[in-house]
């Protein structure tokens, strides 16, 4: 303790930070109006070690004395401590006094790659000085990070990347995929006003999907029939008894069903393919600019916010007036529910103006064990199925067998071709398959060498079980 010569003033310890730690770390306390007293932390705390240091400063009743916490592999931690303890002693902020921060391998999440396996916890508390004891008290206590804190930390890396550019599909999807992973909230709130602001400058508008370009490409009288264009089957070469030249194995479903939206939408019209085409059209023009979005290859007509659940597009239909479009909506998925069984929990509303659009090849993502691609936002639920129905121009649908780890189908050797099949998909059809087929295949749209007209596409999801907000009868 010392004391200045008009003895007001006195240096004393104002907190202890202590850490204990199962690994190799080396930790540091930056204060600059206070010093180390002693020992200092060594350059490397050693494998289950505890280690101690006093700070001290010079005491004035009420005085907030701030400092960083640096430990290897972690951001600096602030931290605040008052001789009154109370609100002014806090970590990271007032009225915090505990917090846990996570530390994890850098994570390649545009390209899809690996995640790490493996990252560290370090649960920080402070508590504040008694009446008798001026001394703070901050303990530090690293541990092995659980699977939901890594799995946290992965995605605030994501979405800490995504912040940095001007890509507001990028950022809207590790926004949501950063909710589902427990992101604090602080992080989410801070990207949702950047995304705000994206939104005032119009970079969620795609040129290619300007009210004006949907409206002079998304028109009926464009729309090319190919119904008679012959499927074609490529079946593995290398040997004829490939496993995967077996058109349909024991427990798949795949099926492209004709004309079944004009006989569950008759009561609509005479052509109820070219209504419901209408219909989505219309209301894709009547919403904000924005509600029609690049997606890969193709775009996606949806709630502006880009929730795909269905009960989302029902209401913004119905906001905007589109009640019909909307009943024409409900009456397909009573129809995929009362025909393939399950419950209708989300829908990919796809349009395609012309030849030059695509769906890449991919398996619809069933269970949180598929890796989605990464900006999906898909909500992971158990699904039993999906069917898809088509409006207006004819296009291949291409189906492909895969031997990948995630299939149930073994290759006949290392030089196997696999088995590639189009089927062509007319308006009015329905394309059903379930989640055995699903495993094993892959399906996709290819863009197309000839001229093609305009075709929407309606896919739902059928989950296994139903949504929170269910409400189809």
């Amino acid at each position: 303790m010392v004391l200045d010569q008009k003895n007001t003033r006195v240096t004393v310890p104002v907190v202890r930070v202590s850490v204990s730690t199962p690994f190799e770390t080396g930790i540091r306390v930056a204060m600059p109006d206070a010093e180390v007293e002693g020992p200092d932390f060594p350059k490397v705390c050693s494998v289950g070690s505890t280690s101690a240091v006093w700070v001290s400063a010079t005491h004035l009743a009420g005085k907030v004395t701030k400092g960083k916490l640096e430990i290897d592999g972690f951001e600096p931690v602030s931290f605040a401590v008052s001789c009154c303890g109370g609100v002014n002693t806090y970590v990271t902020q007032k009225g915090r006094f505990r917090q846990t921060f996570l530390s994890a391998a850098r994570w390649d999440w545009r390209q899809n790659a690996d995640k790490p396996t493996e990252g560290i916890a370090a649960d920080v508390e402070i508590l504040g000085g008694s009446f008798f004891s001026k001394c703070s008290s901050l303990s530090v206590t690293l541990r092995e990070a659980t699977e939901m804190e890594l799995k946290r930390c992965l995605q605030l890396q994501a979405l800490r990347d995504a912040r940095l550019e001007k890509n507001y599909d990028e950022l809207h999807g590790q926004i949501s995929k950063a909710r589902v992973a427990g992101v604090e909230w602080e992080h989410i709130s801070q990207a949702e006003e950047q995304l705000k602001e994206f939104r005032k400058q119009g970079l969620h508008i795609d040129p290619c999907c300007q009210k004006e370009v949907l409206r002079e490409a998304m028109v009926w009288s464009k729309i090319t029939p190919r119904l008679d264009a012959p499927d074609t089957n490529q079946p593995c070469k290398v040997s004829p008894d490939c496993p995967c030249n077996v058109e349909q194995n024991e427990g798949e479903v795949v099926n492209i069903i004709p004309n079944v939206v004009q006989d569950v939408l008759k009561e609509f019209g005479a052509e109820p393919d070219k209504e419901l085409f209408q219909e989505i059209v219309d209301a894709a023009l009547a919403l904000e600019e924005g509600s029609v979005w690049r997606a890969g290859g193709k775009y996606i007509f949806s709630a502006l916010d880009r929730n795909q659940a269905v009960i989302a597009l029902i209401r913004t239909l119905n906001s905007c007036g589109k009640q019909r479009c909307s009943k024409m909506l409900l009456a397909l998925v009573k129809h995929a529910e009362t025909i393939h069984g399950g419950f209708v929990s989300a829908v990919q509303l796809n349009i395609h103006p012309d030849n030059t659009t695509y769906h890449d090849q991919h398996r619809d993502i069933y269970s949180a064990k598929q890796r989605a691609g990464p900006n999906c936002t898909c909500s992971f639920r158990e699904a039993i199925g999906t069917v898809c129905y088509t409006l207006g121009s004819s296009r291949p649908c291409r189906f492909e067998t895969m031997t990948d780890e995630s299939s149930n189908i073994e290759q006949c050797c290392e030089t196997c071709e696999s088995r590639h099949e189009s089927r062509w998909f007319h308006s009015g059809s329905a394309m059903f398959f379930n989640s055995k087929w699903n495993i094993s295949h892959t399906h996709g749209i290819p863009c197309m060498d000839e001229p093609s007209g305009p075709r929407i596409s309606i896919a739902f999801l059928l989950g296994a079980e139903p949504p929170k907000e269910y409400f189809f009868k």
